[in-house]
């Protein structure tokens, strides 16, 4: 991408966020003279920021997978609305209903990426919605499986064609920004795609991945 420098620029500086809470933590604790109570906070405070650390680092390391065509795995026939259950769980959110119109197809993929892949639309959905539950739609297309994710009343869904194509300078999960790239990147690896598109105040989101043989 031609603004690459900036971006780099950007993902150092919000990969040293995190590092001096840590540090500060630190220094306090073993300088001692603290009570129980903020010697349990300080802890707190290491905890939170070294998994949004490992969070940062993890993503990134995910998407120079997919600079390097090395994210997919083994491959089996996957029920995506079983997988949206379990994203839903490593989410934290309530997983939305699903109108399976698809006659109980399939996909070919990838069963961790594609929770990841469904993991990252629902925190997305979460976020833009303030909780509200969007409109999930299974449908058999061709030779895919298309689910859309109807999302009413979706602030900012006048950014769409800027979505899936850069990272986010206001990242939905306070991360480097990448997530909504790598998720079109499992897609794309699956032989599949994810796009976006707007009307008016609704947003949806459309993933489409090979149905699996047989």
């Amino acid at each position: 991408m031609s603004d690459e420098p900036a971006w780099l620029d950007r993902i150092a500086h919000d990969l040293r966020g995190p590092l001096m809470p840590l540090q500060t933590a630190a220094y306090l604790l073993r300088n001692g003279g603290l009570d129980a109570e903020r010697q349990a906070e300080l802890v707190d405070v290491i905890d939170r920021q070294t998994r949004q650390l490992a969070r940062m680092i993890d993503e990134l390391g995910d998407w120079l997978r997919a600079s390097q065509h090395r994210l997919i795995g083994h491959r089996e026939s996957c029920d995506l609305a079983s997988l949206l259950d379990a994203a839903a769980v490593g989410a934290g959110v309530q997983a939305p209903p699903v109108d399976d119109r698809s006659g109980d197809a399939q996909v070919d993929g990838d069963p961790q990426r594609l929770v990841q892949l469904l993991r990252i639309l629902l925190s997305f959905a979460n976020a833009l919605c303030h909780g509200a539950t969007p409109a999930v739609i299974l449908v058999r297309a061709d030779r895919r499986l298309r689910m859309d994710w109807e999302m009413a009343g979706a602030a900012g869904a006048e950014n769409v064609d800027d979505l899936f194509t850069r990272p986010q300078h206001d990242p939905f999960d306070g991360g480097l920004g990448l997530q909504l790239l790598l998720a079109r990147a499992i897609a794309q690896a699956h032989g599949g795609q994810l796009e976006a598109m707007a009307a008016g105040e609704v947003l949806r989101l459309r993933c489409e991945l090979p149905l699996a043989e047989g």
